[in-house]
């Protein structure tokens, strides 16, 4: 009878052992959906799946160390993201201005210039010397046509000019549009 009892003995011994082990993979598992349903979207599943592999403790701070790297880099990306939105607004207003800066015209004096005046101060010449200033800031370049505007208006073909600020127009064209030297017309890219 005592090696009956003994198998017996032994026969409940496994099966507790089988229930426990049985138990904690049941509680594995709980534990796993519990902290899925915790972290999900903020912690992949396939991490997850490794971390419990771990002690509890342990499984945390590896969870928290995660998190921490995890919104470190989204805070880089976030800096970046707005450096280059900064960039991009600084570039568009920059262009608005450009485009603002063609349609509404700059301001140049008119002057006078010898070399001008010999070579192209006729009736019924349509050339412009143009501060490179000015046609930079228009955005003009040599041979473009530009209206020249003060009370009237007159299409003119302009040449770069070294002097800053000023435009140097035939004297029919002064006429024309109401202008004395040292006055100020606006100018337009066409």
């Amino acid at each position: 009878m005592d090696s009956d009892v003994k198998k017996i003995i032994a026969e409940k011994d496994r099966k507790i052992e089988e229930l426990e082990a049985k138990i904690k993979e049941l509680e594995k598992k709980l534990r796993y959906y519990e902290i899925r349903e915790i972290y999900s979207g903020l912690v992949p599943d396939d991490l997850l799946r490794k971390l419990m592999e771990l002690p509890p403790e342990i499984m945390l701070i590896e969870i928290g160390k995660y998190l921490r790297d995890r919104t470190v880099e989204r805070a880089k990306m976030e800096v970046e993201n707005s450096q280059r939105g900064r960039e991009e607004l600084n570039k568009a207003v920059s262009e608005i201005k450009s485009v603002e800066t063609k349609l509404s015209g700059i301001k140049a004096r008119v002057g006078v210039d010898l070399n001008f005046t010999q070579r192209y101060d006729f009736s019924g010449s349509d050339i412009a010397f143009l501060g490179e200033d000015i046609m930079r800031n228009l955005g003009a370049s040599e041979g473009d046509y530009v209206v020249v505007m003060k009370d009237g208006s007159v299409n003119l073909r302009v040449l770069p000019y070294t002097k800053s600020g000023f435009i140097v127009i035939p004297t029919w064209v002064r006429e024309k549009i109401g202008a004395k030297v040292n006055d100020f017309v606006e100018v337009i890219r066409r």
